[in-house]
């Protein structure tokens, strides 16, 4: 954090900073379901990547 010598633009700073986090966190909320939809799709196509499991038993693909 950067402090000013001036204690009342330190404070209008400080405002300013906590605005911005406020509106940081907001727009992270906003796009969640965009977030979780890509994760998931990236798994799907890591899980879709990896060669099919062999049962042990028979040696066959799963």
């Amino acid at each position: 954090m950067i402090y000013l010598p001036d204690t009342a633009l330190d404070e209008q700073m400080l405002s300013q900073s906590r605005e911005l986090v406020r509106e940081g966190m907001a727009l992270l909320r906003s796009t969640d379901h965009l977030v979780s939809a890509q994760r998931l799709r990236d798994e799907l196509e890591e899980e879709r990547r990896k060669p099919p499991r062999r049962d042990r038993k028979s040696g066959k693909a799963r």
